[in-house]
């Protein structure tokens, strides 16, 4: 897996004016999520920006490793609201950009294949993000993180999300039809899911939609699917604004709905805790392709793991299970190495290979 690389740096935005300086963060997009450098005990450490953690995080083999005080058991509540036993550790240095947030308690998690995958050590969440105000740019790759005594000018072109906060959950409502549906602000997440419950209040406002199925019983088994949908609708930021935006979402049968980052595209958001505010500047996007399939190891053996049933997988007879020989003539057996080619390939083609001989070729489309 290659090394994220990661850059402080300063540089003037035309659109914003700010009373003193600010910190502009370079950030690595990373299958959607915004992945970020911090600074403990001088050293830097990349970490996931999620507002939609209560609290930040990191992993247990980085926080051993730490200058740490006042370490306890800790029961926290995990997505699907699961009890469990961590640690917390008070952290003596600890910085993003400049400021200093030192002696910060920070829990511990277990290892995750994925975030070792992805260089991810660590995750900021709601306790740190209240403490600023931020301007995220999701197609130059920038983060400002702004004092919030500084005034921000520039935000007359941005809509306003009907924003709220439910303790230490920020959560927004969209209008989509005639209903209105109540998300968690997820920036630890790229797709955008709504729960079946609440599926069925807008299942007739849907424009285009494809039945996905994926394997949820962990790396090791595909004993368990799910059975989804992948739909588009449109939706309304609020109220006052009369313009309607096209939005891709996943069902889920567990958790909660949820904004990903892929809601906003390319565009530019402001999210302040202290304001009450969570404005966003439409632009043009790109249209995404994928090949609707993804895969996964077990026993070092590729599988198919999801499938989102397009006219060609559909045609392909592909099955959630199926055991891959190659993919483009490449075989792997390390779970990292597969999940960065899947993530880096930028084919229009991708070949297939089963074990039984059975080739198959899919081509990259658009879903939406």
């Amino acid at each position: 897996m290659r090394k994220y690389l990661f850059l402080l740096f300063t540089l003037l935005i035309h659109d914003f004016t700010f009373a003193q300086t600010r910190d502009t963060i370079r950030f690595e997009n990373v299958v959607g999520l915004i992945i970020i450098p911090v600074l403990i005990d001088g050293k830097v450490h990349n970490f996931l920006f999620d507002t939609g953690g209560e609290c930040t995080v990191i992993r247990e083999d980085v926080v051993a490793k730490l200058d740490k005080t006042n370490c306890s058991k800790e029961e926290l509540n995990d997505a699907f609201n699961k009890v469990t036993i961590q640690s917390k550790c008070t952290v003596k240095s600890f910085s993003i950009g400049t400021s200093d947030l030192n002696n910060l308690s920070i829990v511990s998690f277990p290892n995750s294949a994925l975030f070792n995958c992805m260089g991810v050590e660590g995750i900021i969440g709601v306790d740190v993000i209240q403490q600023f105000d931020w301007l995220i740019d999701f197609n130059n790759h920038y983060i400002i993180k702004i004092d919030t005594s500084y005034i921000v000018k520039g935000l007359n072109d941005y809509v306003a999300i009907d924003f709220y906060k439910n303790k230490l959950r920020p959560r927004i409502k969209l209008k989509i039809g005639n209903k209105i549906v109540d998300f968690l602000f997820d920036s630890g997440a790229n797709e955008s899911l709504i729960h079946k419950k609440s599926y069925k209040k807008i299942k007739n406002q849907i424009i285009k939609s494809y039945n996905q199925v994926s394997s949820i019983s962990g790396v090791n088994s595909t004993d368990k699917l799910s059975k989804e949908l992948v739909f588009l609708v449109n939706t309304q930021p609020n109220n006052l604004n009369l313009k309607k935006y096209d939005v891709s979402f996943s069902t889920v049968s567990n958790g909660e709905n949820r904004i990903g980052n892929a809601f906003w595209g390319h565009n530019q958001i402001f999210f302040s805790w202290t304001k009450n505010k969570l404005l966003f500047k439409p632009v043009d996007t790109e249209k995404k392709k994928a090949y609707g399939i993804t895969l996964k190891m077990i026993n070092d053996t590729m599988t198919v793991n999801t499938l989102i049933y397009t006219e060609q997988i559909l045609i392909s007879g592909l099955k959630i299970g199926d055991k891959v020989k190659t993919i483009d003539g490449k075989s792997f057996k390390n779970y990292c190495e597969l999940l960065t080619y899947q993530l880096l390939t930028h084919n229009d083609i991708l070949t297939i290979e089963l074990q039984n001989g059975k080739q198959v070729t899919l081509k990259k489309e658009n879903i939406f």
